[in-house]
């Protein structure tokens, strides 16, 4: 628009000064022109495409398509706690013990002194090992399968009036 209104105001600056009408004047005029003649040649190319090539020529539409770009990410599912619990049983031991046991017959000594003893049972603890627990982690690999939509352009043909096409693969157009 610039280009139109810029040229036409030279033009009417210079017809004004040739014709004795101020330069001002002539300025203003040949604006106004030009931005009428910019309207006129714009609403002349509006049902056409901007395009511009010649008839001769080979026009491209380029089609595209969504492709999935598949990624794994590691992420916790859970997590595993392992630890020991103390059961208190109550368990009854059998063992058999010693003990002495005075015997008195009948003598002709007066005092008699003897010292008895028996056996006793004492207890004591200490842990053994009885079992023990292997806790490793290890890979599985397994397949997933994914399912997704995706949307793909695809050239259609529609021919208004009596238009020739030639439908060509894409094998006979590298040609």
């Amino acid at each position: 628009m610039g280009k139109y209104i810029t040229i036409s105001s030279i033009i009417g600056s210079i017809i004004s000064w040739l014709t004795g009408f101020t330069v001002i004047t002539g300025l203003i005029l040949g604006a106004i022109i030009g931005a009428i003649s910019y309207t006129i040649a714009t609403r002349k190319n509006i049902g056409k495409p901007n395009i511009k090539t010649e008839d001769d020529k080979e026009q491209t539409l380029r089609l595209r398509e969504e492709q999935l770009d598949i990624k794994k990410e590691r992420v916790q599912i859970g997590e595993i706690k392992v630890h020991k619990d103390v059961v208190v049983e109550q368990k009854t031991f059998t063992v058999p013990i010693k003990r002495e046991e005075m015997v008195i017959e009948a003598g002709d000594e007066n005092e008699l002194r003897i010292p008895l003893k028996e056996e006793e049972v004492i207890i004591n603890k200490r842990p053994v090992q009885v079992n023990k627990v292997s806790i490793t982690k290890r890979q599985i690999e397994e397949t997933q399968q994914i399912k997704e939509k995706l949307k793909k352009e695809t050239a259609h043909i529609d021919v208004a009036g009596n238009a020739d096409v030639i439908k060509k693969t894409s094998s006979q157009s590298k040609n």
